[in-house]
C-alpha cells in the first residue's frame, strides 16, 4: 500500500492481496484522519463480501470471482464504526452489484481518494427506531 497526502485529499494505491477495509483503516490512523470521506474508488477486488440492508439486519454475500469496482464512496467518523462504504462492482457479465461493504481484498489493485475534514466532526449513534448506528454531526 502507498499513500501521499495534499492538503485534505488523501490518494491511496492499494496492491494486490491487500485487505481494503484494514489497509484503510492503517491510512486513517498514519495520517490523523478521524472526519472525512471517501470520495471515489476504482480498481478491482475479490472476495468482496456485500450486504444489502433488510429492515433492521444486513444480507451479506461473498463475491469471490475479481469484479470492477464501478463506484467506492462513503463516510468516515470518531464514532463506531469508523468508516461507512458503499460499492458497486461488476463482473464479466457487465452485472452490477452493490451495497454495504463489509470486506474485500484489491486484485489487482485498487485506487481510492480520501477527504479530511478538520472543521466537520461527526460520530455515529445508535437509533433505536432504526437500529442504527447513525450519522451526527458533533
Amino acid at each position: 500500500m502507498q499513500h501521499r497526502k495534499d492538503g485534505n485529499f488523501v490518494i491511496v494505491k492499494l496492491d494486490e492481496g491487500e485487505d481494503i477495509i484494514k489497509s484503510l483503516e492503517k491510512v486513517l490512523v498514519e495520517e490523523n484522519i478521524k472526519n472525512g470521506f471517501i470520495v471515489s474508488g476504482i480498481g478491482a477486488g475479490v472476495e468482496l463480501e456485500i450486504g444489502y440492508l433488510r429492515g433492521k439486519t444486513y444480507e451479506r454475500e461473498i463475491f469471490s470471482p475479481p469484479m470492477e469496482i464501478t463506484s467506492f464512496s462513503g463516510s468516515i467518523t470518531e464514532g463506531d464504526p469508523k468508516m461507512h462504504i458503499h460499492i458497486n462492482a461488476a463482473g464479466p457479465d457487465h452485472v452490477t452489484y452493490g451495497g454495504h461493504l463489509f470486506s474485500g481484498k484489491a486484485k489487482p489493485l485498487m485506487e481510492i481518494l480520501l477527504f479530511s475534514s478538520e472543521s466537520i466532526k461527526m460520530t455515529r449513534e445508535l437509533k433505536e427506531s432504526s437500529g442504527m448506528r447513525e450519522l451526527k454531526f458533533l
